[in-house]
């Protein structure tokens, strides 16, 4: 069994990781540990702060301190591209590249130059994932609806307000 620990920006992404993702996982005898990005820290109290990108550097401390805390296991994480702080590697070239998918590999290329580890593995999610939840908003009423009524017609109404499920 392979272990893998994901760093997310929020608790949707937690949550999703936590309660979706790790049971998939699991049946491909993946083990998965989550755990929101630190966001800073406070001496006094020992206290973590955590959710909310905030730069490049502080991510890449809180990969690092996690790759170097577990040293068996294999580290991803799950960023929103949109809206990613500007000091993140390749960003700029990004920027000008038209094809989406060409912007998420060279930030998702340029993180993993910059961590140097076998066991890291970049992942840049190429839309937000809160907008992945309306692109078929039967699925998620489906799995709604397994704690309280249908509102698939709710969901719907509210997608179709938008062109894009962004």
């Amino acid at each position: 069994m392979a272990r893998l620990n994901i760093i997310v920006e929020g608790q949707t992404e937690e949550t999703f990781v936590r309660d979706v993702l790790r049971d998939h996982l699991a049946a491909c005898q993946v083990y998965v540990s989550v755990r929101r990005i630190e966001t800073g820290r406070d001496q006094k109290r020992s206290k973590i702060h955590r959710g909310g990108m905030t730069s490049y550097e502080r991510a890449k401390r809180d990969i690092e301190r996690w790759l170097s805390e577990d040293q068996t296991a294999y580290l991803t994480t799950m960023f929103d591209l949109y809206g990613l702080p500007d000091d993140f590697p390749n960003l700029t070239e990004a920027g000008r590249q038209a094809d989406p998918y060409r912007k998420v590999r060279l930030v998702e290329e340029g993180m993993a130059a910059d961590i140097q580890s076998r066991r890291f593995i970049a992942y840049i999610q190429l839309h937000e994932y809160e907008g992945l939840l309306f692109s078929r908003v039967e699925a998620i009423d489906e799995v709604m609806s397994i704690y309280d009524r249908s509102r698939l017609n709710d969901l719907q109404n509210i997608r179709n307000q938008f062109d894009t499920p962004e």
